[in-house]
């Protein structure tokens, strides 16, 4: 007997695993159920699972992250995600699936055709899976956000997820952190955000990203794309890079987040981040942090953002360079009433928008009654006349 996934009234359906023991063949998962955990799954019990998720109509998200899989249970798994119509949220992380396991699940999608999030973090996937990928991605049109962060994908890999980026108008959030596509791959990503993709949020955190990828984004950033959060932690990018990035974000005005913290950054790109502390008013968090700034710079930041008049920023990130305890603590202070007065203003703008609205509200009530009055008013003066008029004319005829 196959095992049955009964829906929920008020929640999308979720199956999950958590190891690859046992699992008997006639578990029935009841509808009172939240989340339908199978824990203890075996391949007799991934079988059972995959021949049910071909025809079921009810779970929208599978979650099997640190189960065991290799690539024959990728494998397994595909052929009743080939079929299904209804998964919305696929995640396989922290498994084994490597390039054959991947490539099977990569063409299972992209005939299922309506997935809208899939997690392959840490699954030894190469260049011969993220060509697969990249073919789904291509081709989907329901794809909101990938994840692909801790792998083995090179700098061939990582161009081919970029075009395939360019081709897919529904990806949000893309994460290829931790894996090796270097500035072939960055270029490719940035390229395809020139094209005015809608990609809002992009990881490509530990890639051993130089300069060369850093002027790219730099050139998707000034074409003001949609980005709002951008994660170069960890790459090898130095104060040139810094320099072309932080002259496209005065430019820019969607970009919010932005994490260089761990790269070679030092003091002589201080005045690029100053003048976009002065004039951006988009960045609410900037991390610099474990860099080489020194006391010096530490200084020129907290004056510029003092003197800001329209900061936007709540978090200035700089620990863990070489800066004295006391500036860390100056910032940290500045920044903490910063963020607290921001807060405290958004709050007074949206009681005063409620005010605002309900005044108008009023305001019309008022112009109604006042129009209802007029027209009462004006009744009654037609009727005091037409009164007076009647008894005029009875009094003519009895003379």
């Amino acid at each position: 007997m196959p095992i049955v996934l009964f829906p929920k009234k008020d929640k999308p359906q979720l199956a999950r695993g958590f190891s690859p023991k046992v699992v008997r063949l006639n578990v029935r998962i009841k509808e009172d159920i939240e989340e339908a955990s199978l824990a203890n799954i075996s391949r007799s019990g991934l079988l059972a699972l995959s021949n049910d998720i071909s025809s079921n109509r009810h779970v929208t998200k599978l979650d099997f992250r640190h189960v065991c899989f290799g690539p024959e249970e990728g494998g397994i798994l595909a052929k009743g995600l080939a079929t299904n119509r209804v998964l919305l949220d696929l995640n396989l992380q922290h498994n084994n699936l490597s390039d054959v396991g991947t490539l099977a699940v990569a063409q299972a999608l992209t005939e299922q055709g309506v997935l809208e999030a899939l997690t392959l973090d840490a699954n030894g996937i190469g260049d011969v899976g993220a060509y697969a990928l990249a073919e789904y991605v291509s081709s989907s049109r329901t794809l909101k956000e990938l994840r692909l962060f801790d792998n083995h994908i090179l700098q061939d890999g990582g161009v081919a997820i970029g075009n395939a980026v360019a081709k897919c108008p529904t990806l949000r959030h893309l994460d290829l952190g931790l894996n090796e596509i270097g500035d072939q791959g960055a270029v490719a990503v940035a390229t395809a955000l020139c094209d005015y993709n809608k990609l809002s949020k992009l990881s490509i955190r530990a890639n051993g990203i130089t300069s060369v990828g850093g002027k790219a984004l730099a050139k998707a950033l000034r074409k003001d794309c949609k980005l709002r959060s951008l994660d170069l932690r960890v790459n090898r990018l130095r104060d040139d890079a810094v320099k072309h990035i932080f002259e496209a974000l005065l430019l820019n005005s969607h970009l919010q987040e932005l994490d260089l913290g761990r790269n070679s950054i030092r003091d002589d790109a201080m005045e690029f981040v100053a003048e976009v502390i002065l004039k951006n008013k988009f960045i609410t968090k900037l991390s610099f942090e474990d860099n080489y700034f020194t006391d010096e710079a530490a200084e020129v930041f907290l004056k510029l953002l003092q003197k800001a008049e329209h900061l936007s920023m709540t978090e200035f990130t700089i620990h863990s360079n070489y800066i004295s305890e006391i500036k860390l603590q100056q910032i940290d202070l500045f920044m903490r009433t910063h963020a607290r007065e921001l807060q405290k203003k958004k709050r007074e703008n949206k009681r005063q928008r409620s005010q605002s609205n309900v005044g108008v509200g009023h305001g019309h009530d008022t112009r109604d009654e006042s129009k209802n009055s007029a027209g009462r008013q004006s009744s009654g003066s037609h009727s005091r006349s037409t009164s007076r008029i009647s008894r005029g004319s009875r009094e003519a005829s009895k003379v």
